[in-house]
């Protein structure tokens, strides 16, 4: 009964946007606008409803304004896959990460069909994630005192163009790396540029100072030739080793989240996160494997809602019906 009622309310809810679902979606696109200040596009209630699951927690969140802890920000921008700007067909602006805001969510939809498919074939990243490693890559961040000073620089797995966007936003950056994966997710090579004044004075500080608080010690009785003994070498530890073992530990919950949205990925498909997912035939049709992908990959990134079958399946009919027409355009005509 009360799903029932929910519903209801959801059905009555069109009411506060008279006519918008009417329109056909240049129409809409002309009527939706994007609010930088509260970080959302203006119709992203209406979308919300028809085109998310779980309806109950959908309608509460849409009509109720019960948005926390539900409703994300990717929700808001009616981008259920958290796509970044790349001139998308119905991309009205983004935030202040590069994050699209979409005039609807078949075109959010859309986009994340067409990417997963730039992915698979012309990146060449078959594996969830080979995947992941560049949709969602690892953001590292490491903190150094420097002259009293805390730094924090990200730079991110791999140098994606995501990882430069938020390192390119962040202010007051005196530290930066870059930490590249290695075999096996481990972190690899660390480049790191720290910009010091040429005043700032250099000193050499011993790793104890000798004599705080210590007990003065009786005289050595053997002779001086036996005390005047070679002192033992201590291991070298070089700036790039320690930033490694540092990048290591500040990396892994970041690795540990791909591997999560990996295994999220192949769930129930019998597969594993470095198998081939079987996205796209060679010629570039979707495999029955695209539907659950998308949809295991838009409840990863939205928590508690995910995107709807129906939104997902037309998404890749207008993706197939595309990709149909491009390969009738390209194939030679019989003589």
């Amino acid at each position: 009964m009360l799903l029932q009622t929910l519903l209801a309310l959801g059905f009555a809810g069109r009411a506060l946007f008279p006519g918008l679902a009417d329109l056909p979606i240049g129409a809409q696109a002309l009527q939706v606008r994007y609010e930088p200040q509260s970080r959302e596009v203006t119709n992203w209630r209406s979308e919300a409803i028809d085109a998310l699951e779980p309806k109950m927690v959908v309608t509460l969140a849409a009509l109720f304004k019960a948005e926390r802890p539900f409703v994300t920000r990717c929700v808001k921008l009616n981008n259920y896959w958290c796509i970044k700007s790349a001139r998308w067909n119905g991309e009205l602006a983004t935030d202040s990460e590069g994050h699209v805001g979409f005039a609807s969510a078949d075109h959010g939809a859309d986009a994340a069909a067409l990417l997963l498919r730039r992915y698979y074939l012309d990146f060449q990243r078959k594996s969830a994630l080979d995947i992941v490693r560049r949709w969602a890559p690892a953001e590292c961040g490491m903190v150094t005192g420097i002259g009293g000073m805390a730094v924090l620089a990200v730079r991110g797995i791999g140098g994606t163009v995501r990882a430069q966007y938020l390192a390119s936003r962040r202010k007051g950056r005196v530290v930066r790396y870059t930490a590249k994966s290695g075999s096996g997710g481990e972190p690899g090579r660390v480049s790191m540029v720290i910009p010091l004044t040429p005043k700032t004075p250099q000193y050499r500080v011993p790793s104890i100072a000798v004599g705080m608080g210590e007990k003065p010690k009786a005289p050595d009785p053997r002779p001086l030739v036996i005390q005047r003994s070679k002192p033992k070498r201590e291991p070298v530890t070089t700036a790039s080793t320690a930033l490694k073992t540092k990048v290591a530990s500040v990396c892994a919950p970041d690795e540990q989240r791909l591997r999560n949205y990996a295994s999220r990925m192949v769930e129930g498909l019998g597969l594993g996160p470095n198998d081939d997912l079987k996205l796209f035939s060679a010629e570039g049709r979707p495999l029955p494997n695209l539907a659950r992908v998308m949809l295991a990959m838009s409840s990863f990134e939205l928590g508690a809602l995910r995107a709807s079958p129906d939104l997902v399946e037309a998404a890749i009919e207008r993706a197939s019906a595309k990709i149909e027409a491009s390969i009738k355009t390209d194939r030679p005509r019989e003589q």
